[in-house]
């Protein structure tokens, strides 16, 4: 059996945010298009065996989160710079549309290369960066909650 490698993310999420660990919150995908974070349901339901309002809301965050995450990641540094970085959620606001059933699934998109370009200038200039972004969680192809949130980064 080929071992699998757990993304950096993941690690991340479950060393330093424990509500992502005690909800079981997985990478599924994370490619040039959208991050998509799982969860299962048993461990975020609710008395009506629903997914739970607060981990839907959470995993949608927690998306969106790991886009930025990614994004300063990647950032390009020399080797003598040690730059570190905090990422807060400044603002959120999420419409719940309907009931999740099954096991949680949340996508958030990459912003466009001129927003990108644009967080990375005022991070450069001001040294703090606000990225507003989208995340939804799915079920059969539906969006059961839309999420969307501004992010910002400060050194």
């Amino acid at each position: 059996m080929k071992p699998v490698k757990v993304p950096a993310f993941e690690l991340f999420l479950h060393e330093m945010i424990p509500l992502a660990k005690a909800m079981g919150v997985g990478v599924e995908v994370s490619d040039d298009r959208a991050l998509t974070l799982t969860a299962p349901k048993e461990q975020n339901k609710n008395s009506l065996n629903t997914a739970f309002g607060g981990s839907l809301v959470s995993i949608a965050t927690l998306a969106g989160y790991g886009v930025v995450w990614e994004l300063m990641r990647t950032e390009k540094k020399s080797p003598e710079e040690k730059t570190s970085w905090h990422i807060v959620v400044k603002e959120s606001r999420a419409a719940y549309r309907r009931p999740v059933i099954g096991d949680l699934r949340a996508i958030c998109e990459r912003p466009a290369q001129a927003a990108i370009s644009e967080f990375k200038e005022a991070l450069a200039r001001y040294g703090k960066a606000k990225l507003k972004l989208r995340a939804r969680v799915v079920e059969d192809g539906q969006t059961a909650v839309d999420v969307h949130a501004a992010f910002v980064v400060s050194r």
